[in-house]
């Protein structure tokens, strides 16, 4: 009778809350209230790797060689498809696609075709490429043109140092790396932005996406000339000597012609380290997160398996900024060509059939930063339905724009599994979507790989000021969703 005096009158459903004492709101857990002080030290030794990881990899290719040589280091060893038959439970290898994407794997217990699995990531990040011909010369100065690479706020890009990462074949057939503005004591480049004193009408009416243009985006390289033959003589027209220095610079300590320019691959990107953020330094500012930190994340979860229950991959793609196209991207065929290898090599026999079934039993975990709430920006979020700075590990259930235009949607199944498995091993998790439904939106490698009929989950951490030169991330989230991969890719479930 006490009990139903005190409910009387109450709505139903809260009436039900008061008599049930198991009826629970959910809430969120925050990523460093539930860090056990024994993770302390791992999360600080993770966190220092990875902010040299950053510094050091600034482009596709450094990104890839910095892996290779790290998982030499750990054990993996180069996989060839001459390897029939020849691996065991345990077994560690990797294999690198045309020098643009990698696989890591683990080779577990239970046959191939009872499926893989896989967290995959891209290593290819929001750049300024050079153009084919890209050196001139106007004004006394020397400039390079460019075009962006991937969804870039254009004049994030303006009055920041830069630094140039060059992998050239010259004409006979010498292969050049090199970078140029990363050491300390060597010289950058930038992108002049017009003062405010004289941008009244040329740009202060422009739109945000057009403050700067991509025609504009030209990187300042030189200002001496080359010395005049004839110091008395008056200066020609069209002479270019200031392009003739920076070309004679080239040549003389690179052995790059203006040719080879147009056959190598120069990425501009910013000239600065990552940097611990904040007075208790529990952020990570740095270029590249996006998404480098999963491709690191994903890494640091593979070299900590020993024997799976499954086989485990980290499968690092290319070109995911511009559509996933490409053979180094996801929409590619190396991904099956890759299973089809690690068939065989753990497998008596193996056929087509044998490739479609394990292809159908694998279950992958999409690894892609996302935008969480921005304290200062929140009106373009729902914060009921946001991803927030360390609340550990993000899960999308579904990516796209609008509509869900272009999304891949996780079955209930497996996102049942995900949420058991997490909540076993005490990793904290949050759910969101991309800001408002008609304002938010995004894509990532998810689709491609359940189009092949694989089981997909988006599951990744939040990122601020994504795809500028200096994003941020939480070292909690890091953390946790390196713990997230490892347990995926080790555990049975």
């Amino acid at each position: 009778m006490e009990t139903a005096r005190k409910t009387a009158g109450k709505a139903p459903a809260a009436a039900a809350a008061a008599a049930n004492p198991n009826i629970r709101k959910y809430q969120q857990a925050n990523g460093w209230d539930v860090l056990e002080p024994s993770s302390e030290k791992v999360l600080a030794a993770r966190a220092k790797r990875y902010l040299e990881f950053l510094s050091l990899c600034k482009t596709e290719r450094e990104t890839l060689a910095y892996i290779e040589k790290a998982a030499r280091s750990d054990g993996f060893k180069p996989l060839a498809a001459e390897d029939k038959k020849s691996l065991k439970p345990g077994d560690r290898v990797f294999c690198i696609s045309k020098n643009r994407a990698m696989a890591l794997a683990v080779i577990g217990k239970r046959p191939a075709v009872e499926g893989f699995r896989i967290v995959a990531a891209h290593h290819d990040v929001p750049h300024l490429d050079l153009k084919s011909l890209p050196l001139y010369e106007k004004y006394g100065t020397a400039l390079f043109k460019t075009h962006y690479y991937g969804g870039i706020k254009k004049f994030q890009w303006a009055a920041i140092p830069l630094s140039l990462h060059v992998f050239a074949v010259t004409k006979a057939g010498k292969t050049l790396r090199f970078a140029i503005g990363e050491k300390p004591g060597e010289p950058v480049f930038t992108i002049t932005d017009i003062a405010p004193h004289l941008a009244a009408k040329i740009q202060n009416d422009r739109k945000a996406n057009e403050t700067l243009r991509g025609e504009e985006l030209n990187i300042l390289v030189g200002h001496r000339p080359l010395p005049k033959k004839d110091k008395n003589a008056p200066a020609s027209k069209g002479e270019e000597r200031v392009k003739g220095a920076v070309l004679e610079h080239l040549f003389t300590k690179y052995g790059l012609e203006e040719e080879d320019l147009a056959w190598a691959e120069i990425e501009a990107t910013p000239a600065f380290e990552a940097r611990e953020v904040g007075f208790d330094a529990s952020m990570i500012g740095g270029f590249g997160h996006d998404d480098r930190a999963c491709v690191m994340a994903a890494y640091e979860a593979i070299r900590e398996i020993k024997i799976p229950e499954y086989t485990s991959i980290a499968l690092l793609f290319d070109k995911e900024e511009i559509g996933s196209a490409g053979a180094s991207g996801a929409q590619s065929m190396m991904i099956s060509d890759i299973m089809n290898i690690l068939l065989h090599a753990t497998s008596k026999s193996a056929d087509y059939s044998d490739l479609r079934r394990a292809i159908s039993n694998t279950y992958v975990l999409s690894g892609d930063t996302s935008v969480p709430i921005d304290p200062t920006f929140d009106g373009a979020f729902d914060p009921t339905n946001s991803g927030y700075l360390g609340n550990g590990v993000w899960i999308c259930r579904f990516t796209g724009a609008g509509g869900k235009s272009g999304s891949s949607e996780a079955d209930i199944e497996f996102i049942a599994r995900i949420r058991a498995l997490l909540g076993a091993e005490k990793i904290p998790y949050q759910f969101g979507e991309m800001g408002k439904v008609d304002e938010g939106g995004g894509g990532t490698v998810a689709k491609f790989m359940a189009q092949m009929n694989m089981h997909v989950l988006d599951l990744c951490l939040p990122v601020l000021s994504l795809h500028s030169p200096f994003e941020i991330l939480s070292k909690a989230d890091y953390h946790h969703t390196i713990d997230a991969y490892r347990v995926f890719l080790s555990k049975k479930f």
